[in-house]
């Protein structure tokens, strides 16, 4: 029903973000446009297989949103997490019913609330995203945001490749029963991805590089591997 799209890391400013990102993954990651219904702004790269990294901050010269940021990028928690550094703020999946999607999470009594369908746009790219009155990213940030995608053709095939490559997400959280329940629930199957209970929420995205090694970026640290 539902399957991983892609990778949101977020920062203080875009700049600093994009930097970060360019420097742990020996890419360029282009500019992609602005979110006028969110204040945002960001930069996105293919990473395969109908899969794509976006580094995502607030835009400085946007109009108030009159709504809390997506990603949680008005909690005070956050904010001061991504003025420390950028970091991975969220994991995204895609459904091709997302309307249909949160209904059976409400008619099969899911106590997960991953918000209401609502309509987005960059430039003329348009699409539908799970989102929450207060903005957040329930159990800690754990949980998944969905996403459906307007075009059959996926959005990464319109992105620039340079040979990134999406290998693996790992999630440590406190909510691992109700996060594993959430995505059973959800059809989700992918044996690329891993979760362990922990005191607090850690993503952990992992990318093969374009000479092979591998190269995987969270919350805490970057760690290379061969």
């Amino acid at each position: 029903m539902i399957e991983f799209d892609h990778i949101a890391i977020g920062a203080s400013n875009l700049n600093d973000g994009v930097d970060w990102v360019e420097t742990q993954l020996q890419v360029k990651i282009p500019m992609g446009g602005k979110h006028n219904k969110m204040g945002t702004h960001n930069h996105v790269l293919s990473s395969g297989n109908d899969t794509y990294l976006e580094v995502l901050a607030k835009d400085p010269s946007a109009p108030p949103s009159g709504r809390p940021k997506w990603f949680g990028l008005d909690d005070p928690k956050v904010e001061l997490s991504l003025y420390k550094a950028p970091r991975i703020i969220g994991w995204v999946c895609r459904t091709k019913n997302i309307k249909r999607t949160l209904a059976l999470l409400e008619d099969l009594g899911v106590e997960t609330d991953l918000g209401k369908p609502t309509e987005m746009s960059r430039g003329s790219l348009k699409w539908k995203f799970s989102l929450r009155k207060d903005g957040l990213i329930p159990l800690w940030g754990s949980a998944p945001i969905l996403i459906e995608w307007s075009d059959s053709k996926h959005v990464s095939n319109y992105m620039a490749d340079e040979g990134l490559r999406f290998k693996k997400l790992h999630i440590e959280t406190p909510h691992k029963n109700a996060l594993q329940n959430l995505l059973w629930t959800l059809d989700f199957n992918d044996d690329r991805f891993s979760i362990n209970k922990a005191q607090d929420t850690c993503i952990t995205a992992t990318y093969q590089l374009k000479d092979g090694r591998e190269v995987s970026i969270n919350q805490r640290e970057t760690r290379n591997s061969t």
